[in-house]
């Protein structure tokens, strides 16, 4: 089963943060997050009027993750309120069980507070002690400094860039940029 046992931090403002595994009950929460995401329109490929992820897909997400080896998903909360998440799921076949990726989320008004660093570093804690895994990897538009500057942070590195990879409106396009980070000794 792939859970950690919850973690409290401070974050920059001196709120408790706690760090602990997703649960079934938090479904409704982490849709209505990744839609505030999507509703910023900067940091997703899903648009918020494409948006279509129901409680109940996230239910059956929740489910997997903790029960399948190589997978994880981590909350955040302050005051009982999920406020980010982290989700890594690695790959399903004997040669890509070893890497897997990540998605982390935090609300805009938590943002710079210190959400991101906890769960990223919880996350990376998990998975240089999970047998199966070997590398974390994830996929992060090049436009969003902030976040790129944390994976830096914490000791990913670029692997890759694919240019014009999301088309916005009026032709504008933005690289994706793919980044990683062993975890074991290779």
């Amino acid at each position: 089963m792939s859970k950690i046992t919850p973690k409290e931090y401070h974050s920059k403002t001196g709120n408790v943060v706690t760090v602990r595994s997703a649960l079934i009950e938090d479904a409704k929460a982490l849709v209505d997050l990744q839609f505030s995401v999507a509703q910023e329109g900067k940091y997703m490929v899903t648009e918020a009027e494409e948006f279509d992820l129901t409680k109940s897909e996230e239910k059956e997400t929740i489910e997997q993750h903790s029960q399948q080896p190589g997978q994880l998903y981590l909350v955040a909360e302050i005051d009982n309120t999920v406020v980010g998440f982290v989700e890594f799921e690695n790959g399903n076949r004997r040669r890509t069980s070893h890497s897997g990726i990540l998605s982390i989320f935090v609300y805009r008004e938590w943002r710079g507070k210190g959400i991101g660093s906890f769960l990223l570093q919880e996350l990376l804690d998990w998975a240089a002690n999970e047998p199966l895994i070997e590398k974390v990897t994830l996929a992060v538009f090049a436009t969003n400094r902030s976040a790129i500057a944390l994976y830096k942070k914490f000791g990913f590195e670029e692997e890759g860039r694919c240019p014009k990879d999301m088309k916005l409106a009026l032709g504008k396009y933005i690289d994706t940029v793919l980044m990683y980070k062993f975890v074991k000794k290779m």
